[in-house]
């Protein structure tokens, strides 16, 4: 048995013990039960991969005819995580399994002017598993498709900023080939309020570092369609996952060089998250940038009943506004365009500040009519 497996078998005969009123599969069945996407006029949603079997299904990428997708869930001894790749109807199969990874958090393909690595996979990954892993500088981790996903540690992250600590990572993107971003890796540590840059010659150095104060705690990354600015969603102010209240974010552009715009290309109430741009033919919402927002985190996260449905999807249109899309996701987290429909990892209440220990991540596809 995992280790993963041990702590959610003790969580649910925590459970008995604290709702001896109520069987032990109701409270499961709660946990678990399937979402209620609500989408707006001119789109349609579909609940593609239910609640029960993803942990924390993070950072989407699609490849060919697949969307692969990290979930974070499972461990063994200080391995963790598994690349999954999901087809068009749902189906899921393994990459790599529990065991051959670190605990995994953004990743990407290298691309072919990445030195002599093209065409492996760069990903951003905890030293250790669980928390004591999270709190820790994170590494960059290369894993060989034709090798059976054998990985090794391509550089650790510096400290930098403030506080020090590259912990707590999430994103992980390469810049787009022939933008003045390509051939290096960008990834993001949301404890330093901090984006890393990583070359082919093995460095890790600090890209960028918000003061914590005016912007704090990026999450997730994507590029203008003309690849010379960074989009990065943060917060505004200082970011507190525990906050009762509902707290601003935003979306701010990033120039190759690593200086922050004045103006921010998104500001609002609510915590913005994944983002991508819809391809032609989406509808009428072509070029337009769709991103998630998760409302309130609710941490700590109750432990027997269902999360707030206060995530929601918005489309950014040219002239600066949020409409929404959808809404009644819980922590929407990845956006990814795939196949002309539009692609939603939502990790629910098991991500590593949650400690829910059970599957009720979901993916969610949207479509515009």
């Amino acid at each position: 048995m995992t280790h993963r497996a041990c702590l959610r078998l003790c969580w649910l005969l925590a459970s008995i013990t604290s709702c001896a009123a109520e069987p032990l599969e109701s409270v499961v069945g709660r946990l678990t039960a399937p979402p209620v996407v609500t989408a707006q006029a001119g789109f349609a949603a579909r609940l593609l991969v239910p609640p029960g079997q993803l942990y924390d299904p993070l950072v989407m990428l699609p490849v060919g005819q697949f969307m692969w997708l990290n979930d974070d869930g499972g461990e063994e001894d200080e391995k963790g995580s598994r690349l999954l790749r999901v087809d068009a109807n749902g189906g899921i199969g393994v990459l790599a399994d529990i065991g051959k990874l670190l605990p995994t958090v953004g990743y990407d393909i290298a691309p072919a002017g990445f030195g002599a690595y093209g065409g492996q996979i760069f990903s951003l990954a905890q030293p250790k598993v669980a928390m004591e892993g999270a709190l820790l500088n994170h590494i960059i981790q290369r894993i060989e498709p034709a090798r059976d996903y054998a990985t090794s540690v391509f550089c650790t992250l510096p400290a930098a900023g403030p506080k020090k600590i590259a912990g707590f990572g999430l994103d992980a993107r390469f810049g787009p080939p022939g933008s003045p971003f390509a051939n290096r890796l960008f990834v993001i540590t949301i404890y330093n309020d901090a984006i890393y840059q990583v070359t082919p010659d093995g460095q890790c150095t600090p890209f960028v570092v918000f003061d914590g104060k005016r912007y704090s705690a990026p999450t997730l990354l994507t590029f203008a369609a003309d690849g010379q600015s960074m989009l990065v969603s943060v917060s505004e102010g200082e970011f507190d996952i525990t906050s009762t209240r509902l707290q601003r974010g935003a979306i701010v552009r990033v120039s190759p060089a690593g200086k922050i715009a004045e103006a921010p290309l998104f500001s609002g109430v609510g915590r913005p998250m994944g983002m991508d741009f819809a391809p032609p033919g989406f509808g009428t919402y072509g070029g337009e940038l769709f991103f998630a927002e998760v409302g309130l985190w609710q941490v700590p996260v109750p432990m027997t009943q269902a999360l707030q449905a206060d995530g929601k999807i918005y489309r950014l249109t040219a002239a600066g506004a949020a409409v929404l899309v959808a809404s009644g996701f819980h922590n929407p987290i990845g956006v990814r365009f795939f196949n002309g429909r539009l692609w939603v990892s939502d990790i629910n209440g098991d991500f590593i500040a949650g400690k829910r220990e059970l599957p009720d991540g979901f993916l969610v596809e949207l479509q515009a009519h």
